[in-house]
């Protein structure tokens, strides 16, 4: 909801051909907070129409505060929190709506332009797949607050993150280059490199490309086995898209983009259970081997958009792929556990373990949509929708020598290793879905909106070995789902409305993980899993547009919980009862000064439990939800001031605030407490017409702040625990230019 303040900054810094400091008064347009257009509703419109949360961050701004990560710009996110997991992955959550690391389900989805990125079920692994993309030459990311499930279907339960790509543009040439030198305190050096180029091929089509090889420091060292920044990581990858417009009522689009992450090991330190304090008073990750892993993301996708008069009809046809490797060093819990407590049994002395896993998704997915036109008193969309999926997830487990610190017995064999798992799942979903909205009087309309997702399942489970147990099963799933929104809005003056809204969202339930000794009563499969979101709030400018001010109070109902259990001493998928959250969002953006942006953004969450959870998780009504903090904020200002007619200086602050928050449901004793933490980045440069040097330090407090603890699945806990960790204090250097 708070778009058009994070634009303004990027507008006044980024956009103009001609630096603002160099206008005359008498051409300067009044002092205004920018506003933006979005497609959260899938049609275009003014970000302070839509009668919902929600926040964009333009790609200007991203590029100017060198926010290229989801988490370097989460916390300027009112609502959005993640709970890291490392490089494997970043589950997102929205509103406070998640069980933690271990949920099955990811309550909030992801798409890139009109392509869902989302996976269902656990072989999917849906709660970490959204994809982290490099944001340079993006245009802006939306993110929607509150279940979307008449429009986006699955896995907008709680939200949604919107990347929307720049298309070609056909009227001339264009390129941007993006340089950065880093230095991480206590840590390596790395760097950052992006290229655009927009090219017109002809008259009527254009050709846009970008590319990216970035090198992520490392600032954590691993002392047993003498290494040093063993988190140093790397991401490169690239876009292309081709627009084709023979006439005006037709155009065509076809994208592609690329992107490979990988890393030695993840940002992640031992912690002592209860205090979280690092466990050798330095930020130091010990294991017996390496957790090496990459992810990579694919996407390819045709939008085709047809003028028809009364309509506009639009069709996407996308492909999505995902792979990852990880390679984890469970000695600690897994391989203690066996080496005290099962080995013994057959003679076999003490050993760590290590599980090295692959894991890969694609899906096909068709979306058509026809829309009315025209600014008529009723306004409709209708559309159909597909998706056919396949996941895979397989698991090998081997020997480590405590002595040695060596893998035995590494193969591609899996009767010579210790054992493990190969998951498979399907998963086929028709939809259909309409909206409609209708025009009271000038100043009051209300929209109502349907969705029906019928989806089809089955997961598969091959075991072998010591810890797999020789088993073939397969558990077949099918469900229907129906979702709903209904808004109405009342602009009490042409830049200021308020607005109420009901909307549901869902995430699919699935055939469940049922081992052949699982006892008869354990649910072969679970039901999908709902919200009801009932939001109140208000948007508009105020003081001749000087002002912004969005605010949202909202309360959400989740019903029939996804979570990770015990039953009957089988870890296992149960839905858990029922959840709310209720709380305020709130975005303030002021002009004072043509030359000065002030930005504040907030948000109060109050997300538990309302029914106490399985016994073997230890949730009782009452109890926080893991991961959101009850209060969050950000504050920014930007000033610029002229030097000469053609050069001019910069300045810029940033303040992050997140709240006390709590770990993951656990049996084995009491939860963890993560501790707030508040973080501030400076900036400051010169900018001509066509280049820009900022010279920027981030996290210059040098906060140590957790995103999320890993404990351990079984009865007991061995020696430390893995935290997450944001980056420390760093330096940088960017020089930047456009053509």
């Amino acid at each position: 909801m708070h778009k058009r303040i994070l634009y303004s900054v990027s507008v006044i810094a980024m956009s103009a051909a001609v630096p603002a400091w160099s206008q005359t008064a008498e051409s300067q347009t009044p002092v205004q907070v920018e506003e933006l257009i979005i497609t959260a509703q899938k049609r275009s419109e003014k970000s302070l129409d839509v009668p919902m949360a929600i926040t964009a961050v333009t790609g200007e701004s991203l590029q100017s505060t060198q926010s290229f990560r989801i988490e370097d710009f989460v916390g300027k996110v009112p609502g959005l929190n993640i709970i890291g997991v490392g490089g494997f992955g970043t589950q997102l959550v929205m509103r406070g709506l998640t069980t933690g690391l271990y949920t099955v389900n990811s309550s909030t989805a992801a798409y890139v332009d009109e392509t869902p990125y989302s996976s269902n079920g656990s072989a999917g692994l849906s709660a970490f797949i959204a994809p982290n993309l490099d944001s340079f030459d993006m245009q802006r990311i939306e993110v929607l607050k509150g279940p979307q499930g008449t429009l986006y279907g699955a896995n907008a339960l709680g939200g949604l993150l919107k990347y929307v790509t720049n298309a070609p543009k056909m009227s001339g040439f264009a390129s941007g280059l993006d340089a950065t030198l880093t230095a991480v305190d206590g840590g390596g050096r790395g760097y950052n490199l992006h290229g655009m180029v927009n090219v017109p091929v002809s008259q009527n089509s254009a050709l846009r490309l970008v590319a990216y090889s970035n090198d992520y420091p490392g600032y954590i060292d691993d002392p047993s086995r003498k290494l040093s920044q063993i988190n140093q990581n790397t991401v490169s990858g690239g876009r292309g898209s081709f627009l084709y417009e023979p006439n005006e009522s037709f155009s065509i689009r076809f994208k592609a983009a690329y992107q490979k992450r990988s890393w030695d090991e993840a940002n992640s330190v031992d912690v002592n259970p209860g205090t979280l304090s690092l466990v050798t008073g330095k930020k130091t990750f010990q294991s017996l081997v390496g957790n090496p892993g990459n992810v990579t993301n694919q996407l390819y996708n045709v939008t085709a958009n047809w003028d028809l008069g009364f309509a506009n009809l639009l069709s996407s046809t996308s492909r999505v792929m995902y792979r990852s490797y990880l390679g984890s060093d469970v000695s600690q819990s897994y391989g203690v556990y066996l080496s005290s407590s099962v080995f013994p049994l057959f003679g076999v002395p003490p050993y760590g373990l290590t599980i090295q896993q692959n894991s890969r998704m694609q899906a096909t997915i068709q979306e058509v949509r026809l829309s009315s036109m025209g600014d008529g008193p009723f306004r409709w969309q209708v559309g159909g929708y597909y998706a056919n999926q396949d996941s895979h997830v397989d698991q090998d487990t081997y020997l480590v020598d405590l002595v040695t610190k060596s893998i035995l017995f590494k193969s591609p064999y899996p009767f010579v290793n210790t054992g493990g798992f190969y998951n498979s799942q399907t998963y086929r979903e028709y939809a259909v879905f309409t909206n409609l909205n209708y025009k009271i009087t000038p100043t009051i309309d209300v929209s109502v909106g349907g969705r029906y997702s019928k989806n089809t399942q089955k997961f598969r489970e091959n075991g072998f070995g010591l810890l797999g147990g020789d088993v073939v099963l397969e558990h077949p799933s099918s469900e229907g789902v129906f979702t709903y929104s209904a808004d109405a809005r009342w602009f009490l003056k042409p830049d200021l409305m308020i607005y109420g809204r009901v909307a549901t969202g869902f995430v699919p339930g699935s055939g469940n993980n049922v081992p052949i000794l699982a006892p008869p009563t354990l649910p072969r499969s679970y039901t999908s899993s709902t919200t009801t979101n009932v939001e109140t709030g208000i948007k508009g400018r105020l003081f001749d547009g000087r002002v912004t001010l969005e605010v949202s109070a909202f309360d959400v109902k989740w019903q029939d919980i996804q979570i990770t259990a015990a039953f009957g001493g089988v870890s296992t998928t149960l839905n858990g009862g029922t959840a709310r959250s209720t709380g305020v969002e709130w975005g303030i953006g002021a002009k004072p000064l043509s030359n000065l942006t002030l930005n504040f953004n907030g948000a109060y969450t109050n997300a538990r439990l309302t029914e106490n959870l399985p016994t073997s998780v230890n949730g009782l009504s009452g109890d926080r939800l893991p991961g959101a903090p009850l209060w969050s904020g950000s504050f920014s200002a930007d000033y610029q001031h002229p030097i000469t007619d053609s050069l001019g200086g910069f300045v810029g602050f940033d303040w992050r605030y997140s709240g006390k928050r709590e770990g993951d449901f656990t049996a084995t004793g009491p939860r963890q407490h993560l501790a707030s933490y508040q973080m501030v980045d400076l900036r400051a440069g010169l900018s001509a017409e066509t280049w820009k040097l900022t010279a920027f330090v981030r996290n210059l407090g040098n906060k140590l702040a957790i995103s999320s603890v890993m404990s351990s699945t079984l009865a007991g806990e061995y020696g430390p625990q893995s935290a997450n960790i944001y980056q420390p204090r760093t330096y940088g250097l960017t020089l930047s230019a456009n053509f």
